[in-house]
């Protein structure tokens, strides 16, 4: 099979397919306006109260229709000088984690101040910013950026990009006290999922380099474990 199009999965907990709760943690993607990509980057937003997450589906929804202009499509929240391992760019198939995360988001509107306008790069590249030590005191609000993708409440993605004589395996995070298994099997009809060699699984990592000889699985997927030797169960949707 050719390793271009080994299979990129989305992988979600089993128990998290039910509906999701009242003021359930809910994540979505916050980019650069379908078609006006420029940074090529994004940053991670948590939303709680309903009426925000209805107004972030509804960006999506407009984006989706082919749509270039929404109500109130520029999201307004404060950052802090914390790294969450969840918030990172998914501009980048590396997913790169951001020294930053949203602590609070404030509101959706039509304009933001100027000062507030820039890029996750610009925050990432301003500790200043990032840390609230500036008169923007940690609140961002860009003018270029919108809600494009809903996550859902555990945002999980494999990316596998070939290079060279090797597969390179990058997964996003679901917090600082997560660890992975990267697993692999023949085909969609076996049951057989097996830990990929070459590491002593599960990792603290969300990073792994398997060389083509090695890569006997055409289909690979992440598990995820709280704790050491307290696995959640994942599958694929």
């Amino acid at each position: 099979m050719n390793t271009s199009r080994r299979a990129i999965l989305l992988l979600i907990s089993a128990i998290w397919l039910t509906q999701g709760k009242a003021d359930e943690t809910i994540y979505f993607l916050v980019g650069e306006r379908p078609g006006r990509v420029v940074h090529n980057d994004s940053y991670v937003l948590p939303l709680s109260k309903q009426e925000d997450v209805d107004h972030a589906r509804y960006l999506i929804s407009r984006w989706q229709s082919g749509y270039f202009e929404a109500d109130r499509p520029l999201v307004s929240a404060k950052v802090a000088d914390v790294k969450d391992a969840i918030n990172r760019n998914y501009g980048d198939r590396r997913f790169p984690e951001w020294s930053w995360h949203v602590v609070e988001f404030r509101s959706f509107g039509d304009f933001a101040a100027e000062i507030l306008d820039g890029s996750p790069t610009d925050v990432e590249n301003d500790p200043a910013w990032y840390r609230g030590e500036d008169g923007r005191q940690g609140l961002i609000g860009f003018w270029a950026y919108t809600i494009v993708r809903e996550l859902g409440a555990r945002p999980h993605y494999l990316s596998t990009l070939p290079e060279a004589q090797n597969l390179q395996f990058y997964w996003s995070g679901l917090g600082t006290n997560y660890f992975y298994t990267l697993e692999g099997r023949e085909s969609l009809a076996s049951t057989n999922w097996f830990s990929v060699p070459g590491a002593a699984w599960p990792l603290k990592t969300n990073h792994w380099t398997l060389p083509q000889t090695n890569a006997a699985a055409r289909f690979y997927r992440v598990r995820v474990e709280l704790e050491q030797n307290k696995p959640i169960i994942l599958k694929p949707l």
